[in-house]
Parts: C-alpha cells; sequence; structure tokens
C-alpha cells in the first residue's frame, strides 16, 4: 500500500479518535478489509491504539475504538526567523514540551550553522527526559528543494545552496526535512488554526520581514514546479517596475516587507513633519517598531494613517489576485510580526468592497508565531510513517 494510505488512517484518527475501523472505511471510501490491514500495520508501528469498545446494537458486536498515539514520540521543529532559530520539541499533536532560542550570526554560513546545531544539541540535551526525539523540521526562509533538502537561497541568513538535510541527518542520525517556513505555517493554520475550517483549498499569505504564501490544494501542500509556489514576494506592484532586475527580494516585499514598511513610514513621515510618526521615527535610536507606526494609526496620527492606508491597499491587491487565480475556500493572513490581524483583515475586507466576481473569505491568522512549530509537528507524522514501513 502507498504511504498516503497509511497517513490518511493516522491522519484521521489523529483528528477524530477515538473512531472505529467501520467509522474510518466510510470516511475514507476505503473498504473494510484495506482499512482492517492498514490499521493492524499502524499498531504493529505503536501509532494507533486499540482504546475500549463503542456499544453495539442488539444485532452487532461492539467496535474497538482506535486512538492515535501521541506520545509515541517527539518532534523537534525549528523555525529559522530573520535573526534567531526557535526551536520546540512538541509531541505529534503539536502540543510544545520544550523550547530554546539561539541568535544567528548573519552573513557567516559556517557560524550560523554551527549556531543552529549547538542549539539542537543543547535542547536535545536538556529534554532528555522526554519521549524520544525522532525527527527533526526546520522551517527555513528560501525555495527549499525538498527532495534534497537544500536550501537554494535564503537572504535574511545569507544561505546559498546549503544542504541542510544532510547535515542535520550526519550531526544527529534522526530523519529530518528541510521545508519553505511559510509552506510549514500554512500546514499548521490549516491543521490546527483558522484553516480547520477548509474542507480542501486554503492560501495562508505571512506579512513580516519578507512575504510569501503557502498554498493548499485539495488538502496537501502545492509547492510548484520548481518548488516556488507562493513566492508572492515578487508580485508586480506596478508596470514601472517590469524592467527592473528581481535582485535579493521582490517588488511587493520591497514595499511592504519589513525594511519597505519601514522606508515606506519614513518617506511618508517627511511629508508630516509635525507628525507623531515624524516625532517617533527621528526617536528612535534601535530598530523601528512596526508595531507602533500602526499603533500610531489607530489612534489617528495622519501620517501613520496614510502609511496605513498604503499598506492595506497594497494587500489588498495581493489578495484579490490570489483569489482570482486560486478560487480558494478561504485566504487567511497572518505572519511573525505582532500586528492585529483582526483589524488589518477587516480593512482589507472594506477595501476589496464588491471590485470581484465573487466574495473573498479572508480571515486573521489564529496561531501567530506558532504556525510554523505545528506545521512541523504535522509534518513529523509523514516521516514516522515512511521510516516506520521502510525499516
Amino acid at each position: 500500500m502507498p504511504n498516503e494510505d497509511y497517513l490518511s488512517i493516522a491522519r484521521l484518527v489523529r483528528a477524530q479518535g477515538p473512531i472505529s475501523r467501520a467509522e474510518i472505511a466510510r470516511i475514507l471510501d476505503m473498504s473494510p478489509s484495506t482499512v482492517g490491514r492498514l490499521v493492524d500495520a499502524l499498531i504493529g508501528f505503536d501509532l494507533l491504539i486499540e482504546r475500549g469498545q463503542r456499544p453495539g446494537n442488539s444485532a452487532g458486536r461492539p467496535s474497538i475504538l482506535l486512538e492515535f498515539n501521541n506520545q509515541i514520540c517527539s518532534v523537534l521543529t525549528v523555525d529559522l526567523r530573520l535573526t534567531e532559530a526557535y526551536a520546540v520539541i512538541t509531541d505529534l499533536s503539536g502540543h510544545p514540551l520544550a523550547s530554546a532560542t539561539r541568535s544567528l550570526t548573519i552573513g557567516n554560513t559556517r557560524q550560523s550553522l554551527d549556531e543552529l546545531l549547538g542549539l539542537i544539541h543543547k535542547l536535545l540535551q536538556d529534554a532528555s527526559e522526554l519521549p524520544p526525539v525522532r525527527s527533526i523540521i526546520i522551517g527555513a526562509p528560501s525555495i527549499v528543494d525538498v527532495d534534497t533538502g537544500i536550501i537554494e537561497w535564503a537572504p535574511s541568513l545569507g544561505w546559498n545552496s546549503v544542504r541542510l538535510r544532510n547535515i542535520l541527518e550526519d550531526e544527529f542520525h534522526l530523519a529530518s526535512w528541510i521545508e519553505n517556513d511559510v509552506n510549514l505555517a500554512a500546514i499548521g493554520e490549516y491543521w490546527k488554526g483558522t484553516g480547520q475550517k477548509v474542507k480542501k483549498n486554503m492560501v495562508f499569505v505571512s506579512v513580516g520581514t519578507g512575504i510569501g504564501a503557502g498554498i493548499i490544494l485539495n488538502g496537501s501542500l502545492y509547492r510548484g514546479t520548481t518548488f516556488a509556489a507562493g513566492e508572492v514576494a515578487y508580485f508586480l506592484t506596478d508596470v514601472g517596475v517590469l524592467r527592473d532586475n528581481a535582485w535579493l527580494v521582490g517588488n511587493l516585499e520591497s514595499r511592504v516587507g519589513r525594511e519597505g514598511f519601514i522606508r515606506m513610514a519614513q518617506l511618508i513621515a517627511q511629508r508630516y513633519p509635525a507628525s507623531k510618526l515624524s516625532e517617533y521615527l527621528s526617536k528612535a535610536n534601535g530598530p523601528v517598531d512596526t508595531r507602533e507606526v500602526l499603533h500610531l494609526a489607530e489612534k489617528g496620527d495622519q501620517a501613520a494613517l496614510v502609511v496605513f492606508n498604503e499598506l492595506v491597499d497594497i494587500l489588498t491587491i495581493v489578495i484579490c489576485n490570489i483569489a482570482v487565480v486560486l478560487d480558494t475556500e478561504m485566504i487567511v493572513l497572518g505572519g511573525p510580526s505582532d500586528w492585529d490581524w483582526q483589524d488589518l483583515t477587516l480593512a482589507i475586507q472594506n477595501r476589496i468592497g464588491s471590485a470581484l466576481l465573487r466574495p473573498v473569505d479572508l480571515q486573521p491568522s489564529q496561531l501567530g508565531h506558532d504556525a510554523v512549530i505545528i506545521g512541523g509537528a504535522y509534518t513529523a507524522l509523514n516521516l514516522l510513517v515512511f521510516n516506520q514501513r521502510n525499516n
């Protein structure tokens, strides 16, 4: 049987257990004999547990109920952020068991890789009393060749053609999976976040240091022919950029990614020298807090409102284009920025108005920073089933 059949049953029991074999056969439209063989194998892998019975009617036997064994092992997921790595050990349901964070040296690939390995070593050592870690999942801000585990180009880290899966498996002797960070976040939102309401098709748009989208089609992650699906940072927002080179970041990211957002705020503040925004930017000693700019807009500062409206205009174009091309059930907006996604999605919905043929179900993220970690726990089941079947 293909791995997907095993995964379908394991995922179903994890999501809806306790559940009987007959219910699995009905929901997944499989024959009872096929379900029986697959379930027996998953019990042999210790992934499923028989737990109690559901009473039958007078003419039938009681149904043996199945539960997913979340405690069989742990998974270590790392979210590679702008200047740090955030690592969390969870069980297979995504429940956090231990976590650690470490700064990364930007621009020095060897040193930052050593820092990442050191973080994982320390977390594994500190969590030695937990269920054994069987897999390592990495969410990277890069196009990732998932077949080889190569990070093609992560500008925020300065990594280029890094064979990260090989490095991790050689170092820790654990099954490892490298994935684009927004793809993992999309999986997390689809499984445990806002996307739980979605049947098959969803897009997660992440706005933070960079901008990206994770695409779920027919219940599965869509990566594209060259693993570059969802690289909306390269959306063109103006005809004037058609002859420009893409450079390290795309046109959209250069406008509303973190650096682009700050640049826009600084330019607008120059037009409003008496504004609170201008005052804040002139007094900022360290990095500019994008949340403070949006907070000033909430308070009615004229310059900050111009920044907010420009942000809404650009993101509205992105949401509309995605909706027209993919026609998904839902688009979820979120990301690593600590923004008020509820207010932003409402503003975008109002800006869309009746411009599209069909309405867009745009919803704010529920998981925030945890989406990548939850996506890692979901992905780890794939590795576990594959490795169990091949051992």
